[in-house]
């Protein structure tokens, strides 16, 4: 019986192998086989089909993968852009494979308005923007007025000179410019003016080749005069020594000492010894007196550099606005600043000016209708100014357009106590001890400081001990013409000593 139970059992198991194995060759597929994935049986897990593999499709590009056009998968990512050059104001920057804009042109950056002479240019690359706009002429040019421009006052034509008859008046403009009779063109003699120019005309006017004579204590020479001296060559200790104890007085301060030569050292006529040499020495033998830390601008050696331009009025005895430029590029060289271009600077010009040699050497006629005229040179930056004068306070301007002469143009003329805050700030505060010839000088150093402090040596009001307290002065300047050096030396040094 057991043995029947036994053998019915494994007949069981038998019966149920074979159907398993029967079932298997009957396999249930699942999902059909894709790009990745193979088709399989479900019982089983036997591999019915194979993945069939990515169909490719277009290449990548710069900014489109390559993808499976069955199944979309990535098969190669972008390649992104190759740039070429940088974007500049006028071309984009673009991929140097297939052209697409990576970064927009910037643009231009305009420089400075147009002017009459100068286009308006980008400040990158240099591509004009705007076109010059050309001059707009003033009036037609006379005998002694050039011909201008309304807009930035170049002159267009210039002055045409007089015309003089035998009569020696003028056959354009009706003048007197000689009795008489007395009116010989091309030769030399006291009152020769044969060589007459236009007054703007920066050439020319000085006739040192011709016989000069003195009207009371001033030398005429043609159609300029001059207060002519010479002070020597040994130079003035006393004034050294003013200077040097006013340095050891304040030793924080940087001192400079600048002496400025007059007009007869660079314009001597013909026949009378020139004081140039004497002049250059003088100021070298002072300068030599001094301590070693004042420093020494040397005003004489850059003017000598422009001998025969416009550095003085012929008719006044003070220099012009060129003349205080040099001097300031001095000034600038001893201190290691940097002056600004001349041609930098917005400027105005104001004719038909007669200045205080005139009346000094008693009116004299060729004078009068050969006048000078005034170039006045704006500072750069902003500013704000006052001067004291009889314990008030009024505001002011450091040059003043349209002024014919020199002390209309400069600082108000002289002042006791003047005060100049610009839009600089770096600190940095001077003060200047001047007489009037510090007054077209002192315009310049706008554009260097925050403060411009300035003592008229010869007044009283406001002390320099004073001004130290409340503006921290870190620089200080010492500016007189030869003749003052000799002969304001007392007020110098009660000024400094203030």
């Amino acid at each position: 019986m057991k043995r029947t139970i036994r053998k019915t059992v494994l007949l069981l198991i038998c019966a149920l192998l074979l159907a398993a194995l029967t079932a298997c060759h009957r396999h249930q597929p699942g999902p059909e086989a894709t790009c990745t994935t193979p088709q399989v049986c479900t019982s089983c897990g036997e591999v019915l089909a194979e993945a069939t593999g990515h169909t490719p499709g277009e290449e990548a590009t710069c900014t489109q993968p390559q993808t499976c056009t069955v199944c979309g998968e990535v098969l190669e990512k972008a390649k992104g852009h190759t740039p070429g050059e940088e974007a500049t104001c006028t071309q984009p920057q673009v991929c140097t494979v297939c052209g697409d804009v990576i970064a927009e042109a910037k643009g231009h950056t305009p420089g400075e308005e147009a002017t009459c002479t100068q286009p308006q240019v980008c400040t990158v690359c240099g591509d004009v923007i705007a076109e010059a706009k050309g001059h707009t002429p003033g009036e037609e040019a006379t005998c002694t007025q050039p011909q201008t421009c309304t807009v930035c006052g170049e002159v267009l034509s210039n002055a045409l000179g007089h015309d003089v008859g035998d009569d020696g008046v003028c056959r354009r403009c009706g003048k007197q410019i000689a009795p008489s009779g007395q009116y010989t063109p091309g030769t030399s003699g006291q009152h020769d003016t044969a060589d007459v120019v236009p007054e703007t005309t920066a050439q020319g006017h000085y006739h040192n080749n011709i016989n000069a004579y003195y009207g009371n204590s001033v030398l005429i020479c043609g159609d300029y005069a001059l207060e002519y001296f010479n002070l020597g060559t040994s130079g003035s200790s006393n004034y050294a020594a003013i200077v040097n104890a006013f340095a050891a007085k304040y030793p924080g301060l940087n001192v400079t000492s600048v002496i400025v030569p007059k007009n007869c050292a660079f314009q001597s006529p013909a026949g009378y010894t020139d004081p140039g040499p004497s002049a250059k020495a003088y100021i070298a033998s002072t300068y030599a007196m001094m301590d070693s830390r004042i420093k020494k601008a040397d005003a004489f050696g850059v003017m000598s550099r422009h001998a025969g331009e416009y550095m003085y009025y012929r008719t006044d005895h003070h220099w012009t606005g060129l003349g205080a430029y040099y001097a300031y590029v001095a000034y600038c060289n001893a201190n290691g600043l940097t002056a600004a271009p001349l041609s930098s600077y917005s400027t105005s010009i104001s004719t038909g000016y007669i200045g205080t040699l005139y009346n000094y050497a008693g009116e004299p006629a060729v004078l009068k209708t050969n006048p000078d005229y005034t170039e006045a040179h704006l500072p750069q930056t902003g500013y704000r100014m006052s001067y004291l004068r009889d314990g008030a306070w009024h505001q002011a301007k450091a040059v003043y357009t349209g002024n014919k002469g020199y002390v209309g143009t400069y600082m108000s003329g002289d002042q006791p106590l003047t005060v100049i805050e610009t839009d600089n700030r770096n600190g940095k505060a001077v003060a200047v001890f001047k007489e009037s010839y510090g007054n077209a000088f002192v315009p310049y150093l706008i554009d260097q400081y925050q403060y411009v402090i300035v003592l008229d040596i010869r007044e009283s009001e406001g002390s320099f001990s004073g001004v130290m307290a409340d503006y921290h002065v870190t620089d200080v300047v010492i500016i007189n013409n030869l003749q003052a050096v000799a002969s304001l030396q007392s007020a110098l040094q009660r000024r400094l000593m203030s």
